[in-house]
C-alpha cells in the first residue's frame, strides 16, 4: 500500500506495511496447534463478547480443541440450556433457512 505525503513542495512516496493475507494451511505439530487454539479461542471469545454487548444478543459457542477437549462459552449470563432451548424452538424448516443464510453470507 503506498501513500504520498506532501511537505513543502515535496512529495514522499511511502509505503505500509499493512495486514498481509495469511495463507491458512493446517499445523502439524499437536502442540503447535493446541498453543494456536488457545490463543485464537480467547479471541473468538473476546469478539463474540463484544458482538452481544454491542448489538444486545445471546451468543453460544461451542468449541472443539484439538485434542478433543470441548468448550462451552455463552453471554449475558444467560444459561446454556436456556439459549439452546430457544434454538431448538424454531422448526426444522426456519433452521434450515437460517443455516443456508448464514452459509450464503459468508
Amino acid at each position: 500500500m503506498k501513500r504520498t505525503i506532501k511537505n513543502k513542495n515535496k512529495q514522499i512516496v511511502k509505503e505500509n506495511m499493512g495486514r498481509k493475507k495469511l495463507k491458512l494451511k493446517r499445523i502439524e505439530s499437536l502442540k503447535e496447534r493446541s498453543s494456536k487454539f488457545s490463543k485464537r479461542k480467547k479471541g473468538l471469545f473476546k469478539k463474540a463478547e463484544e458482538v452481544a454487548l454491542l448489538c444486545d444478543s445471546d451468543i453460544m459457542l461451542i468449541v472443539v480443541s484439538p485434542t478433543e477437549k470441548p468448550t462451552v462459552f455463552n453471554t449475558r449470563s444467560r444459561s446454556f440450556h436456556t439459549i439452546l432451548e430457544r434454538f431448538c424452538m424454531l422448526s426444522l424448516q426456519e433452521r434450515e433457512e437460517r443455516r443456508a443464510y448464514t452459509i450464503k453470507t459468508l
